[in-house]
């Protein structure tokens, strides 16, 4: 069978190779036929054994062999890491490895003895799995800022109600003039109110 990709394949490939990937596998001939099929689609391929204590830079995609690591704990810079892609491999399933692939939250697996067939599609949808959750992160982050920003709004209404003795609706009037005024945002211009309450 042809290690050819289709051609219609083509913007899936070009993702596919802006990829930096980490191969953490012991040096055998497995691991070998394993890295000459990533660079025959093109990532760009580093590896490394024993896993490193700590992720090297520009890394996307990180492989790693579980259940064979003299130290697990090496690994737990891993499992704090949004950035990258995890793909585990592994030759049997046992509590500990489940309970593993579970605190590290992985995307993707791989079972050995590793078979090139069936590796791009596991990549591919690890790839996708990692991209949809990274944005629902970002889109969290981003309700969370918003409800926080609307709270201070509130109190910093709340504040000039009391102080200045005007209703709700003429007191965030004034939070959004000064803001336009200031070419700030009303949550800064809030944030300044209730700090300055506050002290």
């Amino acid at each position: 069978m042809s290690d050819q990709i289709p051609a219609s394949n083509g913007s899936l490939l070009r993702q596919l190779r802006r990829r930096r990937v980490l191969v953490i596998h012991p040096e055998d001939h497995e691991r070998d036929i394993f890295l000459a099929h990533l660079k025959r689609v093109g990532c760009q391929v580093d590896f490394v054994w024993p896993a490193p204590e700590r992720l090297p830079p520009d890394i996307d995609v990180v492989f790693f062999l579980l259940g064979h690591l003299h130290n697990e704990k090496s690994l737990s810079w891993m499992a704090a890491s949004e950035s990258i892609v995890r793909m585990a491999i592994i030759s049997f399933e046992t509590p500990e490895i489940l309970g593993e692939l579970q605190r590290i939250n992985v995307h993707g697996i791989i079972t050995k003895p590793i078979r090139i067939f069936g590796i791009l599609a596991a990549l591919t949808t690890a790839v996708g799995i990692a991209n949809h959750e990274n944005r629902l992160k970002q889109r969290i982050r981003s309700l969370d800022e918003t409800l926080k920003a609307r709270r201070t709004i509130e109190k910093a209404v709340a504040i000039l109600c009391q102080t200045r003795g005007i209703g709700e609706d003429e007191a965030y009037r004034r939070l959004r003039d000064k803001a336009m005024k200031s070419n700030a945002t009303i949550a800064s211009i809030a944030d300044a109110i209730v700090a300055s309450s506050d002290i």
